[in-house]
């Protein structure tokens, strides 16, 4: 497995040699991706809309973002808005809010790497019948709680969806997740807090445009029903609706992911080897300047001054 670009200089992980088991974000690396959008002509429609959010942020006293084409953050929420300004600057100042509140889990990149090189959050190279980008999150064995901290973890899961913002695939058609809590323990659960859970369940729900079609719970046993208890209360009931908690009932969880796509762990039959934690982390690497770009982004001051 190596990082290579293809012919669009979108980064890649080559899962095998030649095939087609790729994890690709299908996204230029910074730079270039905003040269491009400096110099690219927009339909009427998005460049009114931009106008108007602009106008509305320099409304907000205290708040830091620049509203223009080069802008990705901004043209993303937009394009998967259809331009609804009004839902764009809701998500947006919310986002911003949070991340003024408590900064305790949202650390940089070089930070958290370990984490995806711990193969705690990987993408499936393969999309689901509708388009889905699928994410895994390993939250049982694998987290070695004295290596990586729940805050390094958290911050970890916000970084992961940003890259997952920045494929026009998820911007389409959304992303599902299985959370994988094999071995889970209750020294893990112990680090759950009220703030760390919230914190998490406002961040899924409420600071992403992508669609979140679904959250898929595997591998649980009698413990995850203690940190399911802790989490429930800060999850809003149409994500405990598109919540569902399968244990190793594989047949279950093929009702929702197409098996042909699931690896053999999961009851699946994908030829797909699982990505190197390395190679993923070196691929995100070659996105850091779009999230270090969203963290310069933000209130400076008291929201509500």
């Amino acid at each position: 497995m190596a990082v290579k670009f293809n012919e669009k200089n979108h980064p890649y992980v080559e899962l095998v040699e030649g095939s087609e088991f790729r994890i690709c974000l299908n996204r230029m690396v910074y730079e270039i991706d905003r040269q491009e959008r400096l110099h690219m002509e927009i339909p009427e429609e998005t460049a009114n809309a931009l106008a108007e959010l602009r106008r509305l942020v320099q409304e907000r006293k205290n708040l830091n973002l620049t509203v223009d084409q080069s802008n990705w953050l901004a043209m993303v929420f937009l394009q998967c808005y259809n331009n609804d300004v009004q839902r764009t600057f809701r998500l947006m100042d919310f986002s911003f809010r949070l991340l003024y509140k408590d900064r305790d889990y949202s650390k940089p990149y070089g930070q958290v790497r370990q984490v995806f090189e711990e193969g705690l959050i990987r993408y499936l190279p393969e999309y689901d019948d509708d388009g889905t980008v699928i994410v895994v999150v390993e939250m049982g064995r694998r987290w070695n709680t004295s290596k990586i901290s729940l805050a390094e973890f958290i911050s970890a899961i916000r970084l992961s969806g940003i890259a997952i913002m920045l494929n026009p695939d998820a911007q389409r058609n959304g992303c599902k997740v299985i959370f994988d809590v094999d071995g889970l323990t209750m020294g893990q659960i112990s680090h759950f807090t009220p703030k760390s859970s919230s914190f998490l369940f406002d961040l899924i729900e409420k600071c992403t445009p992508i669609s979140m079609k679904g959250m898929h719970t595997v591998n649980n046993g009698l413990m995850y029903n203690v940190l399911f208890a802790i989490l429930k209360p800060f999850m809003s009931k149409e994500l405990r609706e598109s919540t569902f908690i399968h244990g190793k009932n594989w047949k279950s969880l093929g009702k929702y992911i197409n098996a042909g796509i699931l690896p053999a762990k999961y009851g699946g039959t994908s030829k797909a080897p699982e990505a190197d934690g390395k190679r993923l982390g070196e691929l995100l690497q070659h996105y850091n300047e779009y999230f270090v770009e969203y963290d310069s982004y933000g209130y400076t001051g008291n929201p509500d001054a």
